[in-house]
């Protein structure tokens, strides 16, 4: 697992050990909000522990920027599939990936996917049918 930082990777584990069900909707939650730093900062407009849920209204706060903003859109769609009304083309692969957390976005989706995600052995191509 790559970690864009050591807040990253600490601000993971803190709440992964921090929480009873560590299924791939949480690991994937935690591990996308700690990517971007102001998501970090402000967890608790983004998720609420205690009713184990998102916050919607978390997109709209002032602080969020354009890198936060994606983050919080990726993490929210991997939670549950949500995309916000009328703003759903900025939920996009094209969108969402066209920036510099990318590399840590995939590792999202492998963790929240990862019956779909295994590596698969690489083979030459030879140019023969099997």
């Amino acid at each position: 697992m790559k970690f864009k930082s050591k807040e990253h990777e600490q601000f993971f584990y803190t709440l992964v050990n921090s929480y009873k069900n560590n299924d791939t909707y949480h690991l994937s939650l935690f591990y996308t909000l700690g990517i971007d730093k102001d998501c970090r900062y402000h967890i608790n407009e983004l998720y609420n522990k205690k009713n184990d849920s998102i916050i919607i209204s978390g997109l709209n706060q002032p602080w969020q920027t354009s890198g936060s903003d994606l983050t919080t859109r990726l993490a929210f769609n991997l939670w549950n599939g949500y995309t916000q009304d009328g703003y759903e083309n900025e939920s996009t692969p094209s969108e969402l990936f066209a920036c510099e957390y990318a590399p840590y976005f995939f590792e999202a989706v492998k963790m929240r996917y990862p019956e779909y995600c295994k590596e698969q052995p690489y083979r030459k191509n030879t140019g023969k049918e099997r």
